[in-house]
């Protein structure tokens, strides 16, 4: 196909057979990058019955450069024949049964027909006007055509034969045979050469080599054989004994024979075509990218002018036929890729509408809401407001606002969707801002009982409250700090609840502790009577880490009970606890001896008696003291068993 549109003009010629050279083997040849002997050559075949055999371009066909013409156009072509006449023929280019009406082409005709074009992007191509094909590798036999031509224009000179049979001279330049002597004949380079040695026996005689090449290394003779391939045009799938005879004449070739081995040049030879089918596969992506955007280009440009045009109901038949007016149409390879590229584009103006509409949906909700927001905030519509009650309360003059009226993109069940979902989101906000409300509200309370707590504690540190204090012995000491005003705020009966709460929570403390270290001291076997009055707390907790160094589970819980001082340690209430003990205990015994004492006075002793009353005071003094003891100890065994 030609990328500029339509299909290639065929500029193949039907040349008669006695036009043909005798040892051509054509018609044995591919269709299609095979090989063929070409009608010219060095040496052509003495015409017959003196007609000198010439081709000739046909007047009415384009140049390699000028490319096929649109599909519209016509092409004449003319063959000049042996008694002089011209046979005319007009021939469309996309027909190849108006080139070969009423015969079959031969396998030499199909070579022939492939041409070179160019597209507009500058990228070669070629087309088969026999065969409909075209394709972007260049052809072996039109590979093998020019590098002949090249080299029978490189060495066209007119050469003197001489005919065997009636010894006759005539002269030849390998393409044109004449009986008469050309004008510009070199008479140095005469050869005279028998019509055997002229007929098919005779062997074309190698060019001498003019040029000495020399390279530096093989790898620079490797890149110049590379680009004698690339100079020749050597496709990538041309096998070895093809691009020998096409190349094998340059002089460039001989030059890389002597520097380069066989198995060095079919390596190069490899590696250039590998790398040239690379750049052909990518030209032929790029140039269909090309194409692909040049189609789609001319489908944005025609449809939109097409009367009765639908991206929803028109198929690709109904509008082919406007589509292929353009060259841009045959760009494309084939058929089917050009209906899905119709589809597609199809399928993305549709696409494009439904955005269009939802964009333009989305700017009348957005100016809706704006109008209802605006009442909002003068507050004509709450999150209590009904679509009825809102719509009769609005004038007549802000009706017909443009953002609230009926419109094509929103209808009257649209405006009260919009409405109720903004209605809805005035709830949610609501909701939220009470939510908001009542969760500082709970913050706030938390924050009031916790500094409540805080005070209730602050009086047991001081020793204000104990874990046997009721709420009416402490109610008139409590209700002086504002931490109680604010707890009575929330509940009247918070500040005692709290309170009753604090204290019993404490008093299960204690009494697991106080139960505790009274197993400790009374399994102990130290004195009991050891804890007076005047005992210290170190010197109790000293007491007790020592009765619990026995074990070290004892002594971690004892430490422990120690060292805990919310709100009050246990042991420091239970060493508390036992000095007011032994402290009553001290004032009972001082109460016992001021009794004794009294009942003494009035007695008179006499001065015999003085003797012996002095050894009953020892002894009473003794009694008295034997009593004391024995107080102090009941006093802290019932101590003990009170604990226990």
């Amino acid at each position: 196909h030609n990328p500029r549109g339509g299909m290639g003009p065929p500029l193949g010629q039907n040349i008669p057979p006695q036009f043909q050279q005798r040892n051509s083997h054509a018609s044995t040849s591919k269709l299609q990058g095979g090989s063929h002997a070409s009608i010219g050559g060095p040496n052509p075949s003495f015409p017959a019955n003196g007609v000198v055999r010439q081709r000739q371009r046909p007047p009415g066909a384009p140049s390699y450069a000028s490319g096929p013409s649109f599909p519209n156009a016509s092409v004449t072509t003319s063959i000049t024949i042996p008694n002089g006449s011209q046979q005319n023929s007009a021939v469309h280019p996309g027909s190849s049964s108006a080139l070969f009406e009423g015969s079959k082409p031969t396998a030499q005709q199909v070579d022939d027909a492939w041409k070179e074009y160019t597209a507009p992007n500058g990228m070669k191509y070629y087309h088969n006007a026999i065969l409909k094909e075209s394709t972007y590798t260049k052809p072996i036999t039109l590979t093998k055509k020019q590098t002949m031509d090249s080299q029978a224009s490189m060495k066209r000179k007119w050469q003197e034969y001489e005919d065997a049979t009636s010894g006759k001279k005539y002269y030849s330049d390998g393409v044109t045979t004449t009986w008469e002597k050309p004008d510009d004949f070199d008479a140095d380079s005469k050869e005279n050469v028998s019509d055997e040695e002229h007929d098919g026996s005779f062997k074309r005689r190698e060019p001498k080599m003019s040029m000495e090449t020399s390279f530096s290394s093989k790898s620079e003779a490797i890149a110049a054989f590379k680009g004698l391939l690339l100079a020749k045009g050597i496709a990538p799938n041309v096998k070895w004994g093809e691009v020998v005879k096409i190349v094998s004449s340059d002089t460039r070739w001989a030059a890389c024979e002597d520097v380069l081995t066989l198995g060095e040049r079919r390596q190069a030879l490899a590696e250039y075509q590998t790398k040239r089918a690379n750049e052909l596969k990518n030209l032929e992506r790029k140039e269909r990218i090309r194409a692909k955007d040049a189609f789609g280009q001319l489908l944005a440009d025609t449809l939109p002018t097409i009367t009765g045009f639908s991206v929803f109901s028109s198929r690709f038949s109904d509008v082919r036929s406007v589509l292929a007016k353009d060259d841009r149409f045959h760009a494309v390879a084939t058929e089917e890729m050009r209906e899905t590229l119709f589809l597609d584009f199809c399928e993305e103006l549709r696409k494009r509408d439904e955005r269009k509409k939802r964009n333009k949906r989305r700017e009348t909700h957005d100016a809706f809401v704006s109008f209802l927001r605006e009442h909002e905030e003068a507050g004509n519509l709450t999150f209590a407001s009904t679509w009825d009650s809102f719509f009769s309360s609005l004038d007549v003059d802000v009706v017909k606002d443009s953002r609230f009226d009926v419109s094509a993109t929103m209808s009257d069940s649209d405006r009260q969707l919009y409405f109720a979902d903004f209605v809805i989101e005035l709830q949610s906000a609501q909701d939220e801002k009470r939510r908001r409300i009542r969760d500082a509200r709970r913050r706030a309370e938390k924050a009031q009982r916790d500094a409540y707590r805080e005070f209730l504690q602050k009086l047991a540190a001081e020793r204000k409250i104990s874990p046997s204090t009721r709420w009416r012995s402490i109610e008139e000491l409590v209700s002086m700090d504002q931490a109680f005003n604010l707890v009575e705020a929330q509940d009247r009966d918070s500040p005692r609840s709290l309170f009753e709460e604090f204290v019993g929570e404490w008093d299960d403390t204690y009494h697991h502790d106080r139960s505790f270290l009274s197993r400790l001291i009374h399994s102990s076997q130290k004195k009991e009577s050891d804890i007076k009055s005047d005992t210290t707390f170190e010197e109790f907790t000293k007491l007790l880490l020592e009765l619990a160094s026995e074990s070290q589970e004892l002594y971690a819980d004892t430490r422990q009970i120690i060292n805990t001082e919310e709100p009050v340690s246990s042991a420091l209430l239970y060493y508390d606890e036992l000095i007011s003990r032994a402290s009553d205990l001290s004032r009972r015994i001082l109460q016992q001896r001021q009794d004794d004492s009294s009942e003494d006075e009035g007695e008179i002793i006499e001065d015999s008696e003085m003797g012996d009353e002095e050894s009953k005071g020892d002894t009473g003094k003794t009694k008295r003291d034997h009593v004391d003891t024995t107080t102090t100890n009941e006093l802290v065994s019932e101590i003990a068993t009170t604990s226990e």
